[in-house]
């Protein structure tokens, strides 16, 4: 009776997040789950449905990778839109992941989910009128092409948005990430500066480097 008590509040609140246009993130940790599984659940209630898989690549040293605009617009390519916003440097290796409006998973089991959240009005930013370039959907997609686990991710994802800085891309949201991987999950949050602001700020992560880390960032 417990569970299904529970599962009814998850479906209402799914649905009054649908209502909304808004998405649903859960997360759930091994301790909490039947049989020890990190689950992350994530409802996305954009416009963009498509889903393909990016296989693995190697890319030459020096390489550059590009940050877009408009992962989560239909009416523009899957793969690589149009509108390039800056560069970032590229890993040596990425792993194969699924790309989405908001990518999601990777072969290493790295899973993604994301919602965006209300910030103060100041906070927002818009493309064009700022300094910042990294949107949510671009930032999940470095760190599945380069991280392995999810306190990894949580760092580089945290690195990116400081570094680049954190470009608000659905309205003048922020935004949480739940992260997780098979054994723990983490909830990240991200906000804005402001338009004034050129560096960033945001987020909940572990402190020092990753052991093993694939990521390379510059100073």
């Amino acid at each position: 009776m417990k569970h299904r008590v529970v599962l009814l509040v998850l479906l209402a609140l799914a649905a009054g997040a649908s209502a909304a246009w808004g998405c649903t993130i859960i997360g759930v940790g091994k301790k909490a789950s039947a049989d020890g599984s990190v689950i992350v659940s994530h409802t996305d209630c954009g416009p963009d449905s498509r889903i393909r898989v990016v296989p693995a690549q190697t890319f030459a040293p020096g390489e550059k990778a590009p940050v877009y605009w408009g992962l989560q617009d239909p009416t523009q390519p899957l793969a690589a839109p149009a509108e390039i916003l800056g560069y970032i440097p590229q890993a040596e290796k990425t792993y194969a992941y699924f790309r989405s409006a908001y990518s999601h998973m990777n072969e290493h089991q790295l899973a993604i989910a994301e919602s965006t959240t209300n910030q103060r009005p100041e906070l927002a930013n818009e493309k064009g009128k700022c300094e910042q370039i990294m949107t949510i959907e671009q930032a999940q997609i470095f760190a599945l092409q380069r991280c392995r686990t999810a306190r990894e991710a949580v760092r580089l994802i945290g690195e990116l948005v400081t570094t680049y800085g954190f470009l608000c891309s659905s309205g003048d949201g922020s935004e949480t990430l739940c992260i997780g991987d098979p054994n723990e999950a983490w909830i990240m949050e991200v906000f804005g500066v402001g338009r004034s602001g050129s560096k960033p700020a945001a987020l909940s992560a572990p402190s020092g480097p990753p052991d093993g880390s694939p990521t390379t960032m510059p100073p």
